[in-house]
């Protein structure tokens, strides 16, 4: 069984963040608490936004840099990728908590909640790669950023095709399950801005 699953190339959408949780499970929230489809709007401006982090629902990733990301989502339990030699750790925030409800997460990002509908959640089961399959449950989640060695291949003018290792921006998901609901220690206000090396 896969326990670290990669993506390559995921975008931001143009906003600086990323939002890591189960899209279901923030559609049923929502109804429940009759939220506003602009959901957006409703956690930028108001306590909901933190409301909806301490209860598992989303983990915000603020400060993301508009680059395409490699993204790792790691439940091996063994030491981090980017803890590995030849990566560089940048910024790391242990203690977010995530309730999955329907066997999926997802790693999405903030235009999606403008207009927070069923439609929309299908759209972005569609559109996002960074996906993975998680039984319902609670999971402690850290996140790691920085940047990982990663193989590259380009194919030059001549059509010849040459491979190199280059620094890429990286995410890295730590998930553990855990039988209760994990206590939400992380900072909810840090930034995942990450520099990359020229």
């Amino acid at each position: 069984m896969t326990t670290v699953y990669k993506f390559n190339e995921i975008l931001n959408d143009l906003m600086d963040y990323f939002i890591l949780g189960d899209p279901d499970c923030l559609l049923s929230y929502q109804q429940n608490h009759q939220l506003p489809t602009d959901l957006l709007t409703e956690f930028t401006t108001s306590e909901t936004g933190d409301q909806v982090v301490e209860d598992g629902i989303i983990i915000p990733l603020s400060g993301v840099e508009n680059y395409p990301y490699t993204i790792y989502f790691n439940l091996s339990g063994e030491k981090p990728i980017l803890l590995k030699e030849g990566n560089h750790l940048q910024v790391k925030q242990e203690g977010y908590c995530m309730k999955v409800e329907n066997e999926q997460v997802y790693l999405y990002t903030m235009p999606y909640l403008r207009n927070y509908t069923v439609d929309k959640v299908n759209a972005l089961k569609r559109h996002r790669m960074a996906t993975i399959k998680l039984e319902n449950g609670w999971y402690s989640v850290d996140v790691l950023g920085g940047e990982t060695l990663q193989d590259i291949e380009i194919t030059n003018k001549e059509g010849q095709k040459i491979n190199y290792q280059s620094l890429e921006p990286t995410f890295e998901f730590i998930i553990k399950p855990s039988s209760t609901k994990p206590a939400l220690t992380a900072d909810i206000g840090y930034s995942f801005k990450i520099k990359i090396s020229e």
